[in-house]
Parts: C-alpha cells; sequence; structure tokens
C-alpha cells in the first residue's frame, strides 16, 4: 500500500490467513482497525502509523521496518524489527509527529538493528515523552534521537520512562549514542540514563542538577 504517495486512513479490518501487507512510498498510511491478518508487516517506506483501540492493528505477524518509520499510539501483536542491519535507516517514533508524547504497545519483542533510530518525542511543559511497551528489547547499536518542544526546566528527580520492558530479562543492548550511566543536555534539562530504570529492565531518563 502506498505506491501513489496518497496518505490514507484505514478502518476496516484487514484478513486473511495468509495475507501481509507492505507499506510502500513516501505517504502516511493509518491504521485503526482490529486487523486479523497472519502474514506479517513489512514497511519500505513512508510512515505507518498504529492507532487502533482493540486487538492488533498488525494482525498476529511480525513487523519488519526496512526503511520509513513506524509510529502511532495503539497495539501491536507480532514482534517488530526495525532496521535490516545495512539498510538506509528505519525509524520507531511513537505518537503523532508533532504531538503530544504517547505511547506504543507490542505485545512480542522489540529489536533494533544497527540501522535504527528511536525517535522519542519529549514535551517538557507537561513533563512527558513518548514511550514504547514492549515484551523483551534487544538494541545493537542503534541511534537514540530525542526530539520535542518547550525548554522548561524539569524538578531534579523526574523520571522519564522511554522503553517499558514487561519481559522479566534485562535489556539486551544499549544505543550507540546513549551508554548506560551516561548524561546529556537537551531541551534545557540534563538526563542521566539507566537501563535498570522503573521496576528493574526498563530504559528511563532521570533529570539531574
Amino acid at each position: 500500500m502506498g505506491s501513489n504517495n496518497l496518505s490514507t486512513l484505514f478502518s476496516g479490518v484487514i484478513g486473511g490467513n495468509r495475507g501481509a501487507l507492505t507499506k510502500i512510498g513516501t505517504s502516511t498510511l493509518e491504521l485503526t482497525g482490529a486487523n486479523i491478518y497472519t502474514g506479517g508487516t513489512t514497511i519500505e517506506g513512508g510512515n505507518l502509523v498504529i492507532n487502533n483501540r482493540t486487538g492488533s492493528a498488525t494482525g498476529s505477524g511480525v513487523v519488519q521496518v526496512n526503511a520509513g518509520r513506524l509510529g502511532g499510539r495503539g497495539t501491536i501483536a507480532g514482534a517488530v524489527t526495525v532496521g535490516t542491519g545495512a539498510g538506509p535507516g528505519a525509524a520507531l517514533g511513537p505518537g503523532r509527529r508533532g504531538g503530544k508524547p504517547d505511547s506504543l504497545t507490542i505485545q512480542s519483542a522489540l529489536t533494533f538493528k544497527a540501522d535504527a533510530t528511536y525517535n522519542c518525542g519529549l514535551n517538557t511543559r507537561s513533563a512527558m515523552a513518548d514511550e514504547v511497551v514492549a515484551n523483551g528489547v534487544t538494541i545493537n547499536s542503534a541511534q537514540f534521537s530525542l526530539v520535542g518542544r518547550g525548554g522548561v526546566p524539569l524538578p531534579a528527580g523526574t523520571i522519564l520512562t522511554v522503553i517499558h520492558n514487561t519481559s522479566a530479562g534485562p535489556i539486551a543492548g544499549t544505543f550507540a549514542n546513549l551508554p548506560d550511566g551516561s548524561t546529556f543536555t537537551t531541551h534545557g534539562n540534563t538526563f542521566q540514563v539507566s537501563y535498570e530504570g522503573g521496576d528493574g529492565n526498563d530504559l528511563t531518563l532521570t533529570v539531574v542538577p
């Protein structure tokens, strides 16, 4: 879908025991239904926005982001892989571009390859950041980008959870530009990085003096 480069909102149900979906072109495809196809989802370009309220917007199969961006605030049932390891670049960005920070839920494992970027939205006015929820997380030296609005200083000790890992195991690996325990300054705040935050295995950013 997307060969005509026109943005589309699809609210129906995509079915089929062997059906699959491939997103191509530079446009945006938004899925809001509880889809039941089983053949997987591939993103080759543009934006696939997941905004369902029930079920899984991508059916039960795996999701592969070869290029373009996967975003939204809905739910994905299958495992998600962002990037190929040597591709043109692929991104995960929960919520809506330019919108308020939000959460994207992946009920299976999430993997970031080396050519992937996690574009995490930040709004210092509301003290909120985008969050991705996943059942197991592997990060193979991908990139992390904290993008947003504001510049309002947050109180020291404010914690932003940007990856909530629901599995019992730790996050495997780190972002290449976000070492565990490091600090960085952006949008008027200095953050300390922890891959052992939250309940012990989440990626958190804590405001420090």
